[in-house]
């Protein structure tokens, strides 16, 4: 197997394995696509973990009245694993359809505004397909995320983009 894959299922491994009563799970639908490799789609679970000491709430009863603002933690370490299907599987492939699997682990800061809330970096991997680089993450609202990048794979760089949706923003948007 690619070690470069391993690695990659390594540090999401990593990142998902230890949970902490503050980490955020989010379940999440992606459309995917690397150039000449990926044209699908994935449906998983990301989990980010907030870094360093929580920061100390302010005291209740401040002068003044009005609203309390609570500080938080800005950097999270991010990992994510979907799987769903490549309707556009690499040329040297002899079907049409072919199982997805995708994985990432990163670096988010949060930029405690709506638009853009995440930015970030990540490591993201796409099996069986054997391509695996760095993105950029742009996230607006805890919603949507596109993330933009290379990936490397068969001796070459291939452009990479995904759109990922929260599950509960698109039941929210369809009535569900």
């Amino acid at each position: 197997m690619n070690t470069r894959l391993v690695l990659g299922v390594a540090v999401v491994a990593t990142t998902l394995a230890a949970p902490t009563a503050s980490e955020a799970q989010s379940w999440r639908a992606q459309a995917a696509w690397v150039a000449g490799q990926v044209g699908g789609g994935v449906f998983g679970a990301e989990v980010r973990r907030p870094l360093g000491a929580a920061p100390p709430l302010p005291l209740p009863g401040r002068p003044g009245g009005g609203p309390v603002e609570a500080p938080t933690r800005a950097w999270h370490l991010s990992g994510m694993l979907a799987a769903g299907v490549n309707g556009a599987p690499p040329a040297d492939s002899d079907r049409s359809l072919e199982p997805l699997v995708y994985v990432h682990g990163g670096l988010l800061y949060r930029t405690g505004r709506t638009v853009p809330g995440y930015v970030g970096l990540l490591a993201a991997s796409y099996v069986p397909v054997g391509v695996i680089g760095p993105a950029a993450l742009l996230e607006a609202a805890d919603v949507a995320a596109l993330q933009v990048g290379a990936l490397h794979g068969d001796g070459a760089w291939h452009g990479h983009a995904a759109l990922s949706l929260s599950v509960r923003f698109l039941v929210d948007i369809l009535g569900g």
